[in-house]
């Protein structure tokens, strides 16, 4: 399973010296592809497919906490697997006051919802130390080209993670500090939970307080406020940096939240049979 400001290292990724060598053909990659590994949460994959996805993560990358992966402004020529870690996407505004505008977790793709951009609208940092595996965005092509199933697939969670965004600034245009906080504790939960099923109620949250502040645009005393009372109303418990959802039941009514991840309509994609690897 998968693990879980301009900060330290300002050069952005496509810049640095990349010395890791990619895996051998044919390399074993059932076990050790994360990106495939969610995929095939939403849909089988066959063992071409499964290989074909994992080649995408060949060129891996290690990351310290805080290094710059993408820069705001430069030109938008990679996608990125995160492998292992976590990273923000964020937005310093005129006041030098930050703004998280997503949470990348393990096995998600960094740059996916910006394909049709030509330069990266915001910078992406490393939250914690991790491994990301980038890759030109003219691979694009031969998957729709070669694995039409698997481009079907990748067009999905695209839309996914849009009905979510949507979602997300539906309670923060609109909810309370409570329902922010319970959106937000029970939407990265599903979200670990798609690479990681075995994964209980009990997860890590690598966020600061103040972190987590700028997700939600509350104060820093703001968020220890909810958490201490989501924790004294025995709705969560916290041993740093472990969270656990006690009361998942009573948090989606305080939301209204609605998991979309396991709601992937897989009926239209093409057969199998239809790739070319």
């Amino acid at each position: 399973p998968c693990t879980g400001q301009k900060h330290v290292m300002d050069q952005p990724l496509h810049q640095r010296d990349r010395s890791t060598p990619p895996s051998a053909p044919g390399a074993p990659a059932r076990a050790a592809s994360c990106f495939a590994s969610r995929l095939e949460r939403y849909a089988k994959l066959n063992d071409d497919e499964f290989r074909f996805i994992a080649r995408m993560e060949d060129n891996e990358t290690a990351m310290p906490k805080g290094a710059l992966v993408v820069a705001a402004g430069t030109p938008a020529e990679e996608l990125f697997v995160l492998k292992e870690g976590w990273a923000v996407a964020r937005r310093t505004l005129p006041d030098n006051r930050g703004q998280v505008l997503r949470v990348y977790l393990p096995g998600e793709v960094i740059g996916l919802t910006g394909l049709g951009l030509s330069r990266n609208a915001h910078d992406v940092v490393m939250l914690t130390s991790g491994t990301v595996c980038p890759f030109p965005n003219a691979h694009m092509t031969a998957i729709y080209d070669k694995a039409p199933r698997v481009a079907a697939l990748f067009t999905a969670i695209s839309g996914l993670d849009q009905v979510s965004l949507m979602d997300r600034l539906a309670v923060m245009g609109a909810g309370t500090a409570r329902e922010r906080m319970a959106h937000f504790l029970l939407d990265l939960h599903e979200r670990l939970l798609v690479t990681n099923p075995d994964l209980g109620r009990r997860f890590r949250l690598p966020l600061r307080q103040v972190d987590i502040g700028e997700v939600l645009g509350l104060t820093k005393v703001y968020v220890n406020r909810m958490l201490k009372a989501f924790t004294e109303e025995g709705l969560i418990e916290i041993h740093r940096p472990y969270v656990r959802i006690l009361k998942p039941e009573v948090l989606r009514d305080l939301a209204g939240y609605e998991n979309r991840y396991d709601d992937v309509d897989h009926s239209w994609f093409p057969a199998a049979s239809r790739n070319d690897l």
